[in-house]
């Protein structure tokens, strides 16, 4: 039996009413299940509730992947088959290991993730947004470069537990040996100063002042994975972002043309290394990074055209749709037969181990 399938007992002619009310609303409601963080992705088309009564109204149901577990199953609250059940993670597979998820098999009915294969993505950041939110101009990238008087920054707080965070500690390691001037801060490094977090992420000017930012992820090669750290911590606080976990064709299809340095172009953290130094010698080198915001007028349209003539093998990512307005579109029923295969079970094993 399919979990669309299950009528439960609590189902009664008023539940049935308020269905098919809410059906006819001109906002579908969505109901998050449990406490979240945010109503993150979700537009003013839609209503949210967290209230688990009305259960028998929703629309959709969103579950957050820490919001549901083994002791929810078999599920013992109402359902209905037009309801469509939504499985939200921002998280890597590595969290969850291999064989996870099998007690949700035919349970849910959308994932709500970062991937590009997710029913609906969840992003950290875009090149649309960062396109729309920095100051553009050549001004504006002369004051950039002029101010910079630092070389790295990096804050990581998680500093093991899989092989990614492992792996990524050692690199960074790595640089460090070399004598590449690395400010830190976080929960890894002892005693260092406390900067200030927000989110998005709002350096001070004078943490500005670094020219690089480490986005270094938790994780190692998992497909589409590029968090925060890219987005907010570097690029939103015009800081060139030098990236480690996500392979390069996954960057360079959603990032703005020119906008990072990428670990795997090197041979080895010394080369790396020494690839810094020489930019933070040579201003006109550096400021390369920054050309994606010269143009006044440059467009996520645009910058996706420049990318596919520079990159005409790479599947470029354009703008998703949201959440709610997939919901107001939807037409079709799809049931995820395996959330395991799905989410986990198509990565690379050093992605999930």
């Amino acid at each position: 039996m399919l979990w669309f399938d299950f009528i439960p007992r609590q189902q009664s002619s008023n539940s049935k009413h308020a269905r098919m009310s809410a059906a006819g609303k001109k906002k579908p409601l969505i109901l998050y299940w449990g406490n979240t963080y945010e109503d993150a992705g979700l537009n003013i088309e839609c209503s949210v509730t967290y209230d688990q009564s009305r259960l028998p109204e929703a629309d959709a149901v969103i579950f957050h992947f820490d919001k549901i577990g083994k002791r929810d199953m078999p599920w013992k609250y109402y359902r209905d088959k037009h309801q469509i059940f939504i499985w939200w993670s921002a998280e890597a597979p590595a969290i969850f290991g291999r064989n996870a998820l099998r007690e949700f098999d035919g349970f849910f009915n959308w994932t709500w993730t970062y991937k590009r294969n997710a029913d609906v993505q969840r992003l950290y950041g875009s090149r649309r947004e960062i396109l729309n939110f920095v100051t553009k101009g050549k001004q504006t990238v002369d004051e950039i470069v002029s101010h910079k008087k630092k070389m790295a920054l990096w804050g990581v707080s998680h500093c093991g537990g899989s092989v990614g965070a492992n792996k990524r500690m050692e690199y960074f390691k790595s640089l460090v040996a070399t004598g590449l001037d690395i400010k830190r801060f976080g929960g890894c490094f002892h005693f260092t100063e406390h900067i200030p977090r927000s989110f998005p992420t709002n350096f001070e000017p004078r943490w500005r002042e670094y020219k690089f930012y480490f986005a270094f992820e938790n994780a190692l090669h998992c497909t589409d994975y590029i968090t925060e750290k890219f987005w907010d911590n570097a690029l939103r606080n015009d800081m060139v972002p030098v990236v480690w976990g996500p392979i390069k064709d996954d960057v360079l299809s959603v990032a703005p043309l020119d906008s990072f340095i990428h670990t795997d172009d090197f041979d080895s953290p010394a080369k790396l290394a020494e690839y810094l130094q020489f930019l933070d010698k040579n201003d006109d080198e550096y400021r390369k990074y920054f050309r994606w915001r010269e143009d006044e007028s440059m467009t996520d349209a645009k910058m996706i055209e420049m990318t596919k003539e520079r990159h005409p093998k790479l599947n470029v990512q354009g703008s998703s749709k949201d959440l709610c307005r997939k919901l107001i579109e939807n037409k079709e029923t799809k049931i995820i037969y395996s959330l395991t295969d799905e989410f986990i079970n198509s990565e690379p094993d050093e992605c999930v181990v």
